[in-house]
């Protein structure tokens, strides 16, 4: 099974990244069957209304047409990753500011916003896009949008699963949505 060019550090095989997306799926799809088990969700089928539905359709694009999210190899420019990071959370954040029909669909835009707040965080503290390629932290930056574009996709992934045909984003990897979709959610 391989991730073609979806990781960003080459001294990460595929296993791992694997390992490292479903160990964050499991975690997510457990507090989701906590909240559902409190009231607070329903995984039936969910009625959506149209203003969800354009704005999961908006952020997906958004994330899938920024080669932050796709286009990942060693030669990944922390500036312009940085830039494209900033721009993409700021988007999401705009996006998701109204009121939900669906709580569930607005928990799953939440994480995805949480988690490029969490990278910007930790790779600002790292220098951001002030790392030089292949400079000192330029390692530890490449971990981090790796975790974040797992992160990312994966919720993506949910997304897709709980809203149907809505979500096709042309880049996220297959393997993330077939580990998804094997995933009870």
């Amino acid at each position: 099974m391989t991730l073609g060019n979806f990781h960003a550090n080459g001294n990460i095989g595929d296993i791992e990244l694997l390992k490292r997306s479903d160990g964050f799926i499991q975690k997510f799809i457990a507090s989701f069957r906590q909240a559902a088990a409190n009231g607070n969700f329903n995984f039936g089928i969910i009625k959506l209304q149209d203003s969800d539905l354009n704005r999961i359709h908006s952020i997906v694009n958004e994330i899938d047409q920024r080669r932050l999210f796709y286009n990942c190899s060693d030669d990944e420019m922390p500036k312009f990753a940085m830039q494209s990071l900033y721009e993409v959370r700021k988007f999401i954040r705009e996006e998701s500011r109204r009121v939900w029909a669906a709580p569930s669909c607005e928990a799953i835009v939440q994480e995805i916003s949480h988690a490029l707040s969490e990278a910007c965080t930790t790779a600002e503290r790292l220098g951001g896009d002030s790392i030089e390629m292949g400079g000192h932290n330029y390692d530890e930056f490449l971990d981090v949008i790796t975790d974040m574009r797992l992160k990312a996709w994966s919720l993506v992934a949910i997304l897709k699963e709980k809203v149907g045909s809505v979500v096709t984003p042309r880049n996220m990897p297959a393997e993330i949505e077939a580990q998804v979709q094997l995933t009870e959610l």
